[in-house]
């Protein structure tokens, strides 16, 4: 199992080995986790000391029926305490199915009108999977009925 950390503000990101504390953690209890160990709690919400943390339910990735989960935390804005949401996304078992534990976001991109977007892929002869970045300004400020078409004919081979 892997923690995929992105960092926002060079664009570098690394797989690393989930470690020990959090291997029979998932869902909301792995983000609350992450989020409690690294964000310093008098940070600003909405500063670069913020993290965003993906992280698949339990089952996510199992053939449990209604388990394909993600839940999303870091540092709430409104309360200044951890906050989680969750959502049901056949995305979340595809991360899980790679083995991705987590995905950790951090930092703020060097220019503000520039959009990033990842592609993570595994090849099941790969030890860990691997991820690429694109350009995502061309999928910003529309709807989601005017991107997914665009997406998809962009990224429905892999």
């Amino acid at each position: 199992m892997w923690l995929l950390r992105i960092n926002m503000t060079d664009r570098s990101h690394e797989f690393s080995p989930v470690p020990d504390k959090y291997k029979n953690l998932a869902g909301r209890a792995l983000t609350s986790n992450i989020v409690a160990d690294e964000v310093p709690p008098l940070s600003h919400p909405l500063g670069p000391n913020n993290k965003l943390v993906f992280a698949p339910g339990i089952t996510t990735g199992t053939t449990a029926p209604t388990s394909s989960r993600i839940s999303v935390g870091g540092k709430s804005p409104l309360t200044g305490g951890i906050k989680e949401a969750n959502a049901g996304t056949s995305w979340a078992g595809d991360i899980a199915s790679m083995q991705v534990k987590a995905i950790i976001i951090e930092g703020y991109p060097e220019k503000k009108d520039q959009y990033w977007g990842i592609l993570i892929s595994w090849d099941s002869g790969n030890e860990k999977p691997k991820m690429e970045w694109f350009d995502a300004k061309e999928f910003t400020g529309q709807n989601l009925y005017e991107v997914y078409p665009k997406v998809y004919e962009k990224f429905a081979d892999r």
